[in-house]
């Protein structure tokens, strides 16, 4: 079963509305809570994005010796945001909630913790645009709002969440510009060295880079991986993505917008009003692409980039686009150079997370939202259960 098969299982396919989300019912991360366990080592965390900064927090919980290695200059990943295109946080990675609400407590895993971040649902008089064969028909959701789950920060982002209640308590255990690309787990520690040579011991190590940068060869181990693993890795369909966010002057454009190749097994593409929710009077249209979708706007940049989207929308609101244009913002991650593209592929067999999530001799883990036991991958949610998952095991 892929995710997209998983899904569609799980009841959500109405119209084909973008992102559309697995329900909480459908994770295998029932048990969100971290029960004490007997381990008292050290452990190395590789990669600060969301699963490595989740598997700090709880091994923060646990008093339990950690140390954060990131090769980029600040925690974050893929999931930053951008506070200077506009007057409220642009998520320059994952932008919804993809679940209840009840996923945020439960990354906290701390009762006595007021969570003040605020989401909002789509409602049923949110527009849905399709554009196919030159025309463009707009409707209202309607009823099948019922079926879509999938919430917007309120002037806020997952990056704010994480910098609210995660990073406090971790901040101080976080090393950057630590680019690491080899890993020896074949003695009674694990050592891993960064490209100055400068080593790096603990009792077990937890793995959160993205699965890209281990397909492209970065990390060497020693021994090997076993071979499920690195089968997994060197056969993963792993999209490449672009977001693409353009401000105007007026608002001409529905809630949500897709088109013939909007969902198809070799990518995605879909335009969304990038202000909803949020407390603002600009407007601000996102564009988000994977896979295939995305590559007519990577092969771009700069003023041709610009000019290839407002023509596309042009043609589809006869010339709105470029009457009102204003500024443009763009996050390829196919450039972002420790992450090289943007996740495995929604089509992409539950195995190969699953092959990816598995530990090694009980020295070796692996974490984020590539590396999971579910039927959903993709998201920061699963990176965060991901991290649980692999805390839990570790710590026994």
């Amino acid at each position: 079963m892929n995710r997209k098969e998983f899904i569609a299982a799980c009841g959500l396919f109405g119209i084909s509305l973008p992102f559309q989300s697995v329900i909480q019912a459908c994770s295998n991360d029932d048990e969100t809570s971290i029960t004490a366990g007997n381990f008292n080592g050290t452990v190395l965390i590789i990669g600060a994005g969301a699963a490595g900064m989740a598997t700090a927090y709880l091994l923060q919980q646990q008093g339990i010796e950690y140390r954060i290695l990131e090769a980029d200059i600040s925690y974050g990943g893929r999931f930053r945001t951008n506070t200077s295109f506009t007057d409220f946080p642009i998520s320059l990675g994952a932008e919804w909630l993809h679940v209840s609400e009840s996923e945020l407590p439960a990354i906290v895993n701390d009762g006595s913790v007021q969570i003040k971040t605020i989401t909002q649902r789509y409602s049923a008089s949110d527009t849905y645009g399709y554009f196919s064969n030159g025309e463009l028909n707009v409707v209202e959701i309607g009823n099948e709002i019922d079926s879509f789950i999938d919430q917007k920060f309120k002037n806020s982002s997952w990056f704010d969440f994480f910098e609210a209640y995660i990073v406090p308590s971790i901040r101080n255990k976080m090393q950057f510009n630590t680019e690491i690309v080899s890993i020896d787990y074949s003695g009674s520690k694990v050592m891993a060295r960064d490209t100055q040579g400068l080593a790096y011991e603990a009792d077990k190590l937890v793995l959160t880079v993205p699965l890209k940068i281990l397909q492209l060869g970065k990390i060497d181990f020693t021994p090997s991986l076993p071979n499920t693993k690195q089968q997994a890795i060197a056969q993963a369909n792993i999209w490449g993505g672009i977001k693409i966010f353009l401000k105007f002057s007026e608002k001409f454009y529905p809630t949500f917008l897709e088109f013939d190749d909007s969902e198809t097994n070799d990518g995605q593409r879909v335009c969304y009003d990038a202000a909803y929710a949020q407390n603002t009077s600009e407007n601000i249209l996102g564009l988000f692409a994977v896979g295939k979708q995305a590559e007519p706007y990577q092969n771009v940049n700069g003023e041709a980039l610009k000019n290839y989207v407002l023509n596309e929308l042009d043609i589809i609101f006869n010339g709105k686009a470029s009457e009102t244009f204003q500024d443009i913002l763009v996050q390829n991650w196919n450039e972002q150079p420790f992450a090289r593209a943007a996740y495995l592929a929604d089509v992409a067999s539950s195995s190969t997370s699953r092959d990816m999530a598995k530990s090694i001799n009980g020295k070796l883990y692996f974490a984020g939202d590539s590396y999971t036991q579910e039927d959903d991958w993709s998201a920061v949610h699963t990176a965060a259960r991901s991290a649980r998952n692999a805390v839990r095991e570790l710590i026994r």
